[in-house]
């Protein structure tokens, strides 16, 4: 990655791959009260000099996986904003100047775990008590 010019914000926005279904929601970011489209990916806008309020959302029936930051320009080159989607569209995203973990992704590797372990429990039972199905 290249640094951003003087005077540019530069917002890097992830989902974690168990969240494929946010790639059909683009991320939208309101820098100082202006909303502006995201796209997944690293995304570059000219900014002037100054401080700099950003807030990331996702739009989907609501606004979810909100976060926000403030980002100074006026020393020169602005760190790299990284946005994280959340996986439960009932949590905030994560937002920093360094990459971010995905929120929410130990309660899904918890519900994917209880799944599976359902599963094999049902299955299990019905071969363990012969089928139900013979005489």
């Amino acid at each position: 990655m290249t640094s951003p010019a003087p005077g540019s914000l530069r917002i890097n926005t992830k989902y974690h791959w168990l969240g494929f279904m946010m790639a059909a929601f683009k991320p939208k970011a309101t820098i100082n009260g202006h909303e502006v489209p995201l796209s997944w990916g690293e995304n570059v806008f000219p900014a002037p000099p100054g401080r700099h309020d950003i807030t990331i959302h996702i739009p989907y029936i609501w606004k979810f996986g909100t976060a926000n930051t403030t980002v100074d320009t006026s020393t020169g080159a602005a760190p790299a904003v990284y946005y994280s989607a959340p996986m439960w569209t009932f949590q905030r995203g994560a937002i920093g100047f360094e990459p971010q973990k995905t929120p929410g992704l130990v309660g899904m590797w918890i519900l994917l775990g209880l799944l599976v372990i359902g599963l094999v429990a049902c299955c299990s039972a019905g071969v363990l008590s012969g089928g139900g199905g013979g005489s």
